[in-house]
């Protein structure tokens, strides 16, 4: 999906219901919560937008929800929009290109054995799938990876290595998953990548590259 920075949705901005949705998509989201991000993203009446977000179909009630203490998630339809874009407009001949050359990244990356982690493998899924849309808005990903190993340790040390500074121990420890996917996309725009499940988001998507089918590169053992 691919916004303009003008459009309005739920009566905020695109950027900020974008980002809206980005701090919600990963679990269920209590009332009180929502209503002071809200506020803080610029909405001048929060509970109506919290509202219209409802009414456009990009929240839902959880079922957990009860009395005046109010619990949501986001959609299907609100978490493409997490993941919308704001470049501009790319061409199939573009997109075939940069699919074919992140697929080649991937078989560099998993021939690394100094990698923490490995591509297990990408799936498309959105707009490129359509051979009759021409211009495209993104090329949207899916990203699974597997662990050549699970040691904190280790994995500390080789985020320290990069001679990075991390905000917090999360962001250090998880490192090798965020270089791996900086990798893949290679600061192009036009490619979208999550590392959702997105048979929560869509039934249709087409594998791209696997490691399992990659002769040159077989699976790691875990150490």
């Amino acid at each position: 999906m691919r916004l303009v920075k003008t459009d309005v949705i739920a009566g905020l901005p695109a950027p900020a219901a974008r980002a809206f949705l980005r701090r919600t998509r990963f679990a269920d989201f209590d009332e009180v919560w929502a209503l002071s991000l809200l506020s803080s993203l610029g909405a001048g009446g929060p509970r109506s937008t919290l509202l219209d977000f409802e009414k456009a179909g990009y929240i839902e009630r959880a079922e957990h929800s009860h009395g005046n203490h109010r619990w949501w998630r986001t959609t299907t339809l609100g978490n493409a929009l997490a993941m919308a874009s704001f470049g501009k407009p790319i061409t199939r001949k573009t997109a075939d290109r940069l699919v074919a050359q992140m697929i080649e990244r991937a078989k560099a990356y998993n021939a690394d054995p100094t990698k923490p982690c490995f591509v297990q493998r990408l799936r498309i899924f959105g707009s490129y799938l359509d051979t009759a849309v021409d211009p495209l808005g993104d090329v949207d990903v899916e990203l699974v990876l597997g662990q050549r190993t699970t040691d904190p340790q280790e994995l500390l040390r080789y985020g320290t290595a990069s001679g990075r500074t991390f905000p917090t121990f999360t962001d250090h420890l998880l490192w090798p998953r965020t270089e791996a996917a900086l990798i893949l996309k290679n600061r192009s725009t036009a490619i979208n990548i999550t590392t959702e499940d997105i048979d929560q988001l869509t039934d249709k998507a087409k594998i791209i590259y696997s490691i399992t089918a990659d002769e040159t590169c077989p699976p790691p053992p875990p150490r």
